[in-house]
């Protein structure tokens, strides 16, 4: 199997320096796709004056991104990946792994197994706790991070759940359809570092509004029990 790693930016100059050659040199990686929503502060120039593969997406938001990227993507195992250094690119192979021995979606979870993030803020770590707690209760799951990019899964599995999600809550309605289609989902612990630089692109209370309406949606609509 091969795998494609997705590294959706926007204005990421201060961190994929740091970031990029990191996931160039890891084992199992095949390629890198960069999917940029116009950056203006020399991220795209960089990037191509080093080689990477980027387009810019035709529509903006997280979740158009990386629908857009996975056309593009050759790799039978995707990998999404924030590139602000709040990432440990090192759990990827371990991510494939998991997908090789038959997983369909890995998350990389900031609160399992040991693992902290140092990113978050009271409000971002509350509400991430209320989210998979509201998710795991409505749909039978036992995740611990339902909201963290940081993901890899089977692009065949990918392509039956329609996502349509274009912004940030494409993670909520991508960490649902996975398991309420049957597929395998699974997570690992990793820690969250600090960020490098950039600005968070969530704004806590309009992203946590569209999280619940997603949450809420896919419940309501899901199919019957058989």
């Amino acid at each position: 199997m091969t795998t494609t790693v997705i590294v959706p930016t926007f204005n990421e100059i201060e961190c994929i320096p740091h970031i990029l050659p990191k996931l160039r040199d890891l084992q199992g990686v095949d390629k890198i796709i960069i999917v940029d929503n116009n950056s203006k502060d020399g991220t795209i120039e960089w990037c191509k004056s080093h080689g990477y593969t980027i387009f810019i997406q035709k529509n903006p938001g997280y979740g158009n991104a990386i629908r857009e990227a996975v056309e593009r993507a050759s790799g039978d195992i995707l990998i999404d990946f924030p590139p602000d250094g709040s990432s440990p690119s090192e759990k990827i192979p371990v991510m494939v792994e998991k997908i090789e021995q038959g997983l369909d979606l890995i998350i990389a979870s900031r609160y399992r197994d040991g693992a902290k993030s140092y990113d978050d803020d009271t409000l971002t770590a509350l509400g991430n706790w209320c989210f998979t707690k509201l998710t795991n209760f409505l749909f039978n799951t036992t995740y611990t991070d339902v909201l963290v990019g940081f993901r890899g899964y089977r692009k065949s599995a990918y392509r039956t759940l329609k996502l349509n999600e274009p912004h940030l809550a494409w993670v909520i309605q991508s960490s649902i359809r996975f398991a309420t289609h049957g597929y395998k989902v699974g997570e690992i612990g990793a820690d969250e570092p600090k960020r490098i630089g950039g600005k968070r692109k969530m704004l806590p209370f309009k992203t946590g509004l569209e999280i619940l309406t997603v949450i809420l949606r896919e419940f309501f609509q899901k199919p019957p029990k058989s």
